[in-house]
């Protein structure tokens, strides 16, 4: 992809909804834009300009191959939950969090772990087992960042989540996924109001 001249622009195509529109119905597009929500969401570039990557770029000196793959990877967050199946609600989250934390190696991530045992789940031996699973989920999955976004787009998401090699989320988590518990359903609830 770095040798492509001109590189692909993968966060312009993730902002146009009338591109992913017209992309087969199942597609992940389509998945993509009913994660997504309707036109109230943020859209991919919203949170690319939120990122500030080009003061950041500035900042720690990066190179522009480094700072076009930053770029790229940037709304990987919403692409993973599509990829790896996690909903959208405060459960969903915590398994995208967790998943992600397994696929790229970085110490803020896993020092987030810990913290979800903390949430007060409503079955405690369920939610450890699920963020487990979740984390080797990632770790299991081939790497995300290597995906050649924009050819998948228009493809079956079950095709998809085949070529890649991510299983199905009943395969990882086949005891199903556990209940929030008060404290996590009052953050959803809290997000839900903002």
């Amino acid at each position: 992809m770095l040798e492509q001249d001109p590189r692909r622009d993968l966060n312009a195509l993730l902002s146009d909804r009338r591109a992913l529109g017209t992309m087969p119905e199942g597609s992940f597009a389509h998945a993509y834009l009913a994660y997504l929500g309707g036109d109230e969401m943020g859209s991919a570039e919203y949170f690319l300009e939120a990122a500030n990557l080009d003061e950041k770029a500035q900042r720690f000196g990066w190179s522009e191959d480094q700072l076009w793959f930053i770029k790229r990877m940037a709304n990987s967050h919403d692409l993973f939950h599509i990829i790896a199946g996690y909903d959208r609600d405060v459960t969903g989250e915590v398994g995208v969090v967790c998943y992600t934390a397994g696929q790229i190696p970085l110490l803020p991530l896993r020092l987030l772990l810990p913290y979800f045992f903390i949430l007060k789940p409503s079955q405690p031996f369920r939610w450890a087992r699920y963020t487990r699973d979740a984390y080797r989920h990632g770790r299991e999955t081939p790497s995300l960042a290597c995906v050649d976004y924009e050819a998948l787009l228009p493809l079956p998401i079950e095709a998809v989540r085949r070529e890649i090699g991510v299983p199905a989320i009943s395969e990882v988590h086949p005891h199903g996924i556990p209940g929030k518990g008060w404290l996590l359903d009052r953050i959803e609830r809290n997000v839900a109001l903002v």
